[in-house]
């Protein structure tokens, strides 16, 4: 299971993470990305990757 972060003040609502996570994690909720499926990360870190802001951040719990 990994705990998935993001940092709303550090987020532009650009929606990289919305349109690459292979787990379909994120919505863009407000102009922010939201975790509504935390539950089907894999763990890949595309969306930490991807993110110019360091909004993003997944843990392993």
């Amino acid at each position: 299971m990994w705990k998935i972060n993001v940092d709303k003040e550090k987020c532009t609502g650009c929606g990289e993470c919305v349109e690459n996570c292979p787990g379909e994690v994120y919505e863009l909720i407000d102009g922010k990305a939201t975790p509504t499926n935390s539950e089907e990360c894999h763990g890949c870190q595309t969306c930490v990757e991807l993110c110019d802001e360091d909004a993003v951040s997944a843990e392993d719990e």
